[in-house]
């Protein structure tokens, strides 16, 4: 599909094919018809890159190999190894080519969090780390944290941080094998929709978001879903401000929405209202029910439109 040049480098961080006319990224083990120029280049990288491709082709993956390249009118002028390294030829380019070049490297040194942690778990399989990878999805590794260096990306570990930042540092750096560089988190276990939408997590937020689950005896996946929907804080979570904010919005855990709505009832004396006056039998409980859900208040987990699957109960934002 045909893009624009601004709109290009959104398809580069995710290493989605990008064609904006003489500029293009694509994956060269599935369109090297296309890397024309590799045959006439001189330039020592250059060529390095099309005997990578060749051997890529042939089976032999190192941390060289490239992933996705950039092309400008036909050249490459950058392109991304499977360790998520970024690469430049060293040719002459005409300015046009430079100035793609330029956005090219700015776009492959920013992947998308969720790219970066796909080419973590293949470098995972590659080199028999294949655990490493699959702990994404298990329950025992609920509040643990992909993490890497920043210098090299793709090279992951889990790490269990808790409520204290301190001591969730001292945690991290140790898997991290003590390597003096920042930190990326890839991705996340158990911290809800939060986990999926953020474009990067930080730690300082994941250990407010467990120090919120321990206060309140809520789940990690709860405060994440509440931090990401749209009638709690629409994914726009700070540390310092998560714990004061949580507070003001939370209601409770209730059995249903159903719950929720009759216990409304009875805090403001309607319930009792409604029976002396005999006029329960004739009260729109669902409607009531809806009003509530829709206009004062939002519930997080269980089935959002039946009722029997237990929910968090907050306040939606005014």
């Amino acid at each position: 599909m045909r893009s624009t040049i601004p709109e290009a480098p959104n398809s580069m961080r995710r290493l989605h094919p990008a064609d904006a006319g003489r500029l293009r990224g694509m994956d060269p083990h599935l369109h090297s018809d296309k890397l024309s120029e590799l045959t006439r280049l001189a330039e020592t990288r250059a060529k390095a890159l099309a005997a990578l491709i060749a051997a890529r082709d042939a089976g032999t993956i190192t941390a060289d190999t490239p992933k996705y390249v950039v092309c400008s009118d036909e050249l490459p002028v950058a392109w991304l190894t499977v360790h998520a390294a970024v690469v430049t030829p060293d040719t002459a380019l005409t300015p046009n080519q430079a100035k793609h070049q330029r956005l090219a490297v700015g776009a492959l040194g920013d992947l998308h969090r969720h790219t970066l942690r796909e080419l973590a778990g293949q470098r995972d399989r590659r080199e028999g780390r294949r655990e490493n990878d699959e702990a994404e999805y298990d329950e025992a590794m609920v509040g643990a944290l992909r993490v890497a260096p920043a210098t090299d990306p793709t090279r992951t570990t889990r790490v269990r941080v808790d409520a204290d930042l301190t001591r969730s540092n001292t945690m991290v750096t140790a898997g991290l094998r003590g390597a003096d560089t920042p930190t990326l988190i890839i991705s996340a276990n158990g911290y809800g929709h939060h986990r999926a939408h953020a474009d990067w997590l930080a730690l300082d937020a994941a250990c407010a978001m467990h120090a919120v689950a321990v206060e309140h005896q809520v789940s990690l996946a709860s405060v994440g879903d509440w931090i990401d929907a749209e009638e709690g804080l629409a994914g726009a979570v700070t540390a310092q401000t998560l714990p004061q904010r949580f507070r003001d919005a939370y209601l409770g855990r209730y059995t249903s929405r159903d719950a929720y709505a009759r216990h409304r009832m009875d805090a403001h004396g309607w319930t009792v209202s409604l029976t002396e006056s005999g006029m329960e039998p004739f009260f729109d409980q669902r409607g009531y029910q809806h009003h509530v859900f829709t206009r004062e208040v939002t519930g997080i987990g269980g089935d959002r439109w039946r009722d029997g699957a237990g929910i968090e109960a907050f306040r939606r934002p005014q």
